[in-house]
């Protein structure tokens, strides 16, 4: 059986756990905005890569370009299909009867 001490402590640490599990959770917002960094830095990425193949950079090889072309490409897809069922969501929202 717990004493009141033990009690104590154990609600307080599951409190404290509770407390820093809200605060690592982000808004959605932030998360959008990172993804949306994330596919602008693989095209970046990609391009240059591509730039230095072309100006016949001997470090960089066909292969690896064109897989970041690829992954650029399959994020920027998988952006655009995210952005289109966040508009129809919000369509759908906005055409419900109150």
């Amino acid at each position: 059986m717990l004493n009141s001490i033990e009690l104590t402590n154990l609600n307080e640490s599951v409190y404290i756990t509770a407390k820093e599990h809200v605060a690592d959770k982000k808004s959605f917002g932030s998360e959008l905005k990172t993804a949306l960094d994330k596919i602008s830095q693989l095209q970046i990425r990609a391009n240059q890569q591509a730039k230095a193949f072309e100006m016949g950079d001997t470090n960089i090889s066909l292969n690896e370009v064109m897989v970041s072309m690829q992954k650029s490409s399959v994020s920027l897809q998988f952006g655009i299909q995210v952005r289109n069922k966040l508009v129809a969501a919000y369509q759908e929202i906005m055409n419900m009867n109150i």
